[in-house]
């Protein structure tokens, strides 16, 4: 029969190792961890994950920075080179020719001056002629006077051919030209220049379609520089004045030359046209190329600057400029649009991408197991409702985001500092200090694997998080997260400047990295002071500025407890100060165990009349009622309490106190008056009978230390008041037998109070009880007689005295 019970479970054991082995990872690690909490890792590691791999990230480069080695380009690149741009634009405005126009006035008054010689010598008499040459700029003589003078039809007619042919050679004539500098910026080195003329009548409407200069009667001519001559060369324009006056009679000559060299060596044919030259100008800079400067794979595009000190190169280099950053930015958009393509470098390199990407994932991993392994093991409370484990990922959540976001867009990683802080403040303000110093720690080493930080960033993050989670631990004043945030912005300044210093950058620039680190924690501090209330709302926790804020005895539950149930009041008064000090003794929070124990019995108001302690002296109304009517109202004060603090909108952290005080001890007074009323029953049967859960609070049993405190204060502080004479003897003997009650009964299974810590409670409470309720002296009835007697005419006398008054 044995071996047969062995086999049977040999053979279950083996399915079970097979059904283990068949198991996955995943699986395995669900049944062991719990669904909830693996689930919420998970999660929690794919956002994060998801949060590391989106957007594009900043350049790891700032202006003046230093660099010691100069930077490879990864790929082919061509930008815009501004230096190369106004290059081209100075060339093209010096290679636009510039504009003339033909000075038609200057033509008019020559064909005038020299048409008013044939009139001039139509005179009556040589002296006459002479007396107009004297106002005229040529010089009369004889033959000249002879020759227009006898001029017949045909002569005049060859007269004004003549004339025609100066002008049409006037008109071509560009030999002309100012000697002032040309009003244009820079210089032309065309080589010619392009003469605006009017067009011919017959041109002009043939060409009329051809653009705005044919339609506006002007013809453009393109004259070499080399063709053109000076007013001030008088050798070259008289010799030009020979040619135009060559077509005259031989005697006429000689003054149409005399006209054509005293006006053409004092005034240019040909006048410059600046508006028309300037338009040319601008729009030959518009057509200019841009400035293009090409960079190749493999060879060095920014290099180690060097400042010069007394024409020798300083042994410090110089930081990266505004066109370095500008550069390095090119390059980048360069490199990741030639990762879009299909060249195989373009595939080995999104290969080489992609494992770094996979590294980065396993490492995410890693840290999100470890991050809620470590909150399976000192708060698995967080996993246990699942709102508190989703506002706990959240969080972290967010302030990674925040981070990626700030990495985007910011090459200053040191801002990234201000949501790591608010991240570990929140925790603290939440959490124990142990719990989230070290979440903190796993958290900054999380964030510094998603942005790629270095190292002194990552222990600039370190400094920042971890002392804020030290700093921030208990907020009793206003200005504690303010003078916390000084503290934490000199330290990461100090962390900061110090890496600066080591990376051997210059102290400017050091000193204004760590300054942009100090201003991210104080940036951090004044954001969690503005939104502190909406902390601890969305948290459900209250922070011990506010804890104080409810202990004021203004506050307006107080005070209608203490109107309206003087003697509990009183008791919540000596239980706030016993649980503080017992909570100090163990190290838990006793100002909140304080304002617990102010609250915990705000459930009697109602009934006020029904409690001992507000009851008075020989009236008892459970005299009349039923040993379960009146469990009914004792038991129903707590939840009467609930029900008051959510009406007067209690901190949330303060309910426990309500709920858990009494646990699910056993109202001991009623169950012993129903077994009494039990026995007296016609069948006379033992108290036995009447069972004790039917006269136990609902609970829950206390949950934490500071309510489990509440618990043995509230019951060693009722049966030590009722003793008649409290020596300390007997209330160490009841505190201790009160708390093995409790103990044997279960009731501190749900929190994590220890044996020695119990143990240092019960020295707490013996103290703090022997203080309130200690032995009086006895004073002799006789003498104490006589006393009365004394005192009596005196105070009969104040009295008088005072009525009297």
């Amino acid at each position: 029969m044995f071996g047969l019970k062995k086999g049977k479970v040999r053979r279950q054991r083996a399915k079970q190792l097979r059904a283990e082995s068949t198991e996955s990872l995943w699986g395995r690690f669900a049944r062991r961890i719990g669904l909830w909490p693996t689930l919420i890792t998970a999660l929690f590691f794919v956002i994060a994950l998801i949060i590391s791999l989106a957007g594009r990230r900043a350049l790891p480069y700032s202006e003046h920075q230093k660099i010691s080695q100069p930077i490879i380009a990864r790929v082919n690149f061509t930008v815009e080179d501004p230096k190369q741009a106004a290059v081209n634009v100075k060339a093209a405005r010096e290679a636009t020719p510039s504009y003339y126009r033909v000075n038609m006035e200057l033509i008019d008054r020559l064909i005038g001056e020299v048409s008013a010689l044939h009139e001039a010598a139509q005179a009556e008499s040589y002296e006459k002629f002479e007396e107009r040459a004297a106002a005229a700029p040529w010089t009369a003589n004889q033959e000249l006077y002879a020759r227009l003078h006898a001029a017949n039809g045909e002569a005049r007619e060859q007269f004004l051919r003549a004339l025609e042919e100066l002008r049409k050679g006037l008109m071509h004539e560009w030999t002309v030209l100012p000697t002032t500098d040309e009003e244009r910026d820079p210089p032309s080195k065309a080589g010619e220049i392009i003469v605006l003329k009017p067009r011919a009548a017959e041109e002009s409407a043939a060409g009329a379609a051809a653009g705005a200069a044919a339609a506006a009667g002007v013809e453009e001519e393109h004259v070499p520089t080399l063709h053109l001559i000076q007013i001030g060369n008088r050798a070259a324009v008289e010799g030009r004045a020979r040619v135009l006056a060559e077509p005259f009679d031989r005697a006429v000559r000689g003054a149409v030359r005399e006209v054509l060299i005293g006006a053409l060596t004092k005034e240019p044919i040909l006048v410059f046209d600046q508006k028309r030259t300037q338009e040319a100008m601008a729009a030959a800079e518009r057509a200019a190329p841009p400035g293009l400067k090409h960079y190749e794979k493999g060879k060095p595009f920014v290099l180690p600057r060097y400042e010069e000190v007394s024409g020798k190169r300083a042994p410090e280099e110089a930081g990266l400029t505004g066109a370095d950053i500008d550069l390095l930015a090119r390059e980048e958009a360069a490199y990741q649009k030639f990762l879009r393509t299909n060249a195989p470098e373009a595939v080995k390199d999104r290969q080489r991408r992609l494992y770094a990407e996979l590294g980065v994932g396993m490492v995410l991993l890693v840290l999100s197991v470890s991050l809620f392994v470590y909150v399976g093991l000192y708060q698995k409370r967080i996993f246990e409702v699942h709102s508190r484990s989703i506002a706990f990922a959240g969080l972290l959540l967010i302030c990674l985001a925040t981070v990626r976001f700030i990495d985007t867009h910011s090459p200053y990683a040191e801002l990234a500092l201000a949501p790591v802080m608010l991240a570990a403040a929140i925790l603290t303000i939440t959490y124990p200090r142990r719990f989230a110093a070290g979440v903190t720690v796993i958290y900054v080493v999380l964030v510094s694997v998603v942005i790629r930080a270095e190292m002194g960033v990552m222990v600039t993050l370190f400094a920042g998080g971890y002392v804020t989670a030290l700093l921030l631990n208990d907020i009793r004043t206003r200005t504690k997260i303010i003078s916390a945030g000084v503290g934490i912005a000199a330290i990461v300044f100090f962390t900061s400047f110090a890496f600066g210093l080591i990376g051997q950058q210059e102290i400017g620039f050091a000193a204004v990295r760590a300054a942009i680190a100090a201003a991210s924690a104080i940036l951090a501090a004044l954001i969690i002071q503005g939104t502190l209330p909406f902390i601890e709302r969305l948290f459900r926790v209250a922070t011990s500025l506010t804890l104080l804020e409810y202990r004021d005895a203004n506050r307006p539950l107080l005070r209608r407890l203490a109107r309206e149930a003087p003697g509990t009041y009183n008791h919540s008064l000596v239980l706030g100060t016993m649980s503080e000090s017992a909570c100090e003794a163990i190290g838990a929070n006793g100002l909140l165990a304080h304002v617990g124990a102010l609250y915990h019995d705000i459930g009697k108001i109602p009934k006020a009349e029904y409690f001992a302690e507000n009851q008075e002296a020989s009236i008892n109304r459970h005299d009349n009622l039923a040993p379960s009517m009146s469990l009914l109202i004792i038991l129903g004060h707590v939840k009467d309490g609930i029900e008051l603090a959510k009406e007067y909108g209690l901190p949330r952290v303060l309910h426990p106190f309500i709920a858990e005080h009494h646990g699910t001890t056993v109202v001991r007074y009623f169950h012993h008056a129903a077994s009494e009323k039990k026995s007296q029953s016609p069948r006379g049967r033992h108290d036995r009978e009447v069972p004790e859960a039917e006269f136990r609070y609902p609970g829950p049993k206390p949950a934490s230390k500071e309510t489990a405190i509440l618990m043995l204060c509230d019951g060693v502080e009722g049966a030590v008041r009722a003793l008649p004479e409290p020596t300390p003897g007997r209330i160490e003997a009841i505190v201790h037998q009160i708390l093995q009650e409790r103990l044997k009964d279960g009731q501190f299974d749900n929190c994590d109070i220890t044996l020695r810590e119990l143990h240092l409670v019960e020295e707490s409470l013996v103290k703090s009880l022997c203080r309130f309720y200690h032995g009086r002296v006895a004073y002799p009835k006789a003498t104490q007689a006589k006393a009365d007697q004394r005192e009596e005419p005196a105070v009969t006398a104040e009295v008088k005295r005072q009525l009297a008054g």
